[in-house]
Protein backbone atom coordinates (compact mmCIF):
# COMPACT_ATOMS: atom_id res chain seq x y z
CA UNK A 1 0.00 0.00 0.00
CA UNK A 2 1.16 3.73 -1.10
CA UNK A 3 1.82 5.71 2.48
CA UNK A 4 3.64 8.33 4.19
CA UNK A 5 7.09 7.85 5.17
CA UNK A 6 9.12 10.46 7.39
CA UNK A 7 12.44 11.12 6.13
CA UNK A 8 15.33 11.16 8.88
CA UNK A 9 18.14 12.60 6.57
CA UNK A 10 17.79 16.16 6.12
CA UNK A 11 20.14 16.25 2.62
CA UNK A 12 17.46 14.67 0.60
CA UNK A 13 15.90 18.43 0.94
CA UNK A 14 12.57 17.01 1.99
CA UNK A 15 10.65 15.86 5.37
CA UNK A 16 8.32 13.18 4.09
CA UNK A 17 7.12 11.67 0.88
CA UNK A 18 4.34 9.81 -0.19
CA UNK A 19 6.29 6.60 -1.11
CA UNK A 20 5.28 3.48 -2.54
CA UNK A 21 4.99 -0.25 -0.99
CA UNK A 22 6.70 -1.93 -3.68
CA UNK A 23 8.71 -1.14 -6.86
CA UNK A 24 6.88 0.09 -9.86
CA UNK A 25 8.30 -0.83 -12.99
CA UNK A 26 9.07 -3.70 -15.55
CA UNK A 27 9.16 -6.95 -13.70
CA UNK A 28 7.94 -5.26 -9.94
CA UNK A 29 4.70 -6.25 -7.95
CA UNK A 30 3.40 -3.56 -9.42
CA UNK A 31 0.79 -2.88 -7.09
CA UNK A 32 -2.36 -0.75 -7.86
CA UNK A 33 -2.51 1.99 -5.44
CA UNK A 34 1.29 2.04 -5.75
CA UNK A 35 1.19 2.51 -9.61
CA UNK A 36 -1.63 4.89 -9.13
CA UNK A 37 0.71 7.44 -6.63
CA UNK A 38 3.29 6.95 -9.61
CA UNK A 39 0.78 8.03 -12.50
CA UNK A 40 -0.16 10.66 -10.27
CA UNK A 41 3.13 12.02 -9.93
CA UNK A 42 4.45 12.28 -13.17
CA UNK A 43 0.96 13.25 -14.61
CA UNK A 44 1.99 16.91 -11.73
CA UNK A 45 4.91 16.61 -13.60
CA UNK A 46 4.78 16.19 -16.64
CA UNK A 47 4.21 18.81 -18.60
CA UNK A 48 6.94 20.64 -16.39
CA UNK A 49 9.86 18.52 -17.90
CA UNK A 50 8.26 17.55 -21.38
CA UNK A 51 8.59 13.93 -21.07
CA UNK A 52 8.51 12.41 -24.47
CA UNK A 53 8.46 8.32 -25.47
CA UNK A 54 11.35 6.83 -26.91
CA UNK A 55 9.86 7.87 -30.29
CA UNK A 56 10.41 11.44 -29.51
CA UNK A 57 6.56 11.93 -29.10
CA UNK A 58 5.28 13.50 -26.06
CA UNK A 59 4.23 10.77 -23.44
CA UNK A 60 0.82 12.40 -22.30
CA UNK A 61 -1.33 12.08 -19.35
CA UNK A 62 -1.17 8.55 -17.69
CA UNK A 63 -4.35 7.57 -16.98
CA UNK A 64 -4.18 6.89 -13.02
CA UNK A 65 -5.96 3.56 -13.23
CA UNK A 66 -3.46 1.83 -11.33
CA UNK A 67 -2.33 -0.40 -14.21
CA UNK A 68 1.64 -0.79 -15.38
CA UNK A 69 1.57 -0.87 -18.81
CA UNK A 70 3.71 1.03 -21.45
CA UNK A 71 2.65 4.65 -20.68
CA UNK A 72 3.62 4.46 -17.40
CA UNK A 73 6.72 2.72 -17.98
CA UNK A 74 7.99 5.31 -20.72
CA UNK A 75 7.03 8.11 -18.50
CA UNK A 76 9.40 6.55 -15.76
CA UNK A 77 11.89 6.50 -18.32
CA UNK A 78 11.28 9.66 -19.48
CA UNK A 79 11.13 11.48 -16.26
CA UNK A 80 14.60 9.81 -15.15
CA UNK A 81 15.85 10.44 -18.01
CA UNK A 82 15.24 14.11 -17.70
CA UNK A 83 16.67 14.58 -14.11
CA UNK A 84 19.65 12.07 -14.74
CA UNK A 85 20.87 14.96 -17.40
CA UNK A 86 20.76 17.34 -15.23
CA UNK A 87 22.93 15.73 -13.83
CA UNK A 88 21.57 14.91 -10.34
CA UNK A 89 22.11 11.72 -8.20
CA UNK A 90 18.77 9.61 -9.21
CA UNK A 91 18.60 5.88 -9.84
CA UNK A 92 17.40 5.45 -13.37
CA UNK A 93 16.80 1.80 -13.76
CA UNK A 94 13.30 2.08 -15.11
CA UNK A 95 11.43 1.38 -11.65
CA UNK A 96 10.35 3.45 -8.77
CA UNK A 97 11.56 1.67 -6.02
CA UNK A 98 10.03 2.37 -1.88
CA UNK A 99 12.78 5.08 -0.31
CA UNK A 100 14.84 3.87 2.37
CA UNK A 101 14.71 6.65 5.12
CA UNK A 102 17.50 8.54 4.49
CA UNK A 103 16.04 9.00 0.34
CA UNK A 104 19.27 7.00 -0.76
CA UNK A 105 19.97 4.34 -2.35
CA UNK A 106 21.91 1.25 -0.84
CA UNK A 107 24.97 2.33 -2.09
CA UNK A 108 24.81 5.74 -1.17
CA UNK A 109 25.46 7.48 -4.86
CA UNK A 110 22.07 8.04 -5.51
CA UNK A 111 18.49 9.29 -4.24
CA UNK A 112 14.84 7.13 -4.99
CA UNK A 113 12.93 8.44 -7.65
CA UNK A 114 9.80 8.77 -5.13
CA UNK A 115 11.75 11.34 -3.62
CA UNK A 116 12.68 13.11 -6.59
CA UNK A 117 9.04 13.13 -7.37
CA UNK A 118 7.92 14.41 -4.31
CA UNK A 119 10.48 16.96 -4.08
CA UNK A 120 9.80 18.29 -7.49
CA UNK A 121 6.55 18.63 -7.12
CA UNK A 122 6.75 20.48 -3.71
CA UNK A 123 9.43 22.90 -5.71
CA UNK A 124 7.22 23.26 -8.94
CA UNK A 125 3.70 23.75 -6.89
CA UNK A 126 5.11 25.52 -3.37
CA UNK A 127 3.77 22.64 -1.78
CA UNK A 128 3.48 18.99 -1.42
CA UNK A 129 1.16 16.76 -3.24
CA UNK A 130 -2.33 16.77 -1.82
CA UNK A 131 -4.45 13.47 -1.02
CA UNK A 132 -7.92 14.96 -2.30
CA UNK A 133 -6.56 15.06 -5.61
CA UNK A 134 -5.91 11.43 -5.38
CA UNK A 135 -7.86 8.44 -7.30
CA UNK A 136 -9.34 6.04 -5.47
CA UNK A 137 -8.36 3.14 -3.98
CA UNK A 138 -4.70 5.04 -3.48
CA UNK A 139 -7.02 7.94 -1.13
CA UNK A 140 -7.62 5.03 1.19
CA UNK A 141 -4.41 3.43 1.06
CA UNK A 142 -2.66 6.42 2.21
CA UNK A 143 -5.28 6.78 5.00
CA UNK A 144 -4.54 3.64 6.08
CA UNK A 145 -1.10 3.49 6.20
CA UNK A 146 -0.38 7.26 7.31
CA UNK A 147 1.86 6.95 10.51
CA UNK A 148 5.02 5.02 9.60
CA UNK A 149 8.21 4.14 11.30
CA UNK A 150 10.42 6.92 12.01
Amino acid sequence: MARVRNMVDTSVGIRWIYDVEFAVGPGCPNRSDDVQLVQHALNTLSAHYTLKNPNGTLVGYLKRDGIFGTKTKNAIAAYQGVKKAKPVFISTDGQVSPSSATGWTAKGDAQYTIVYLNRDHRDLYGKMMEEADFPEPLKTSIKTKKFVEK
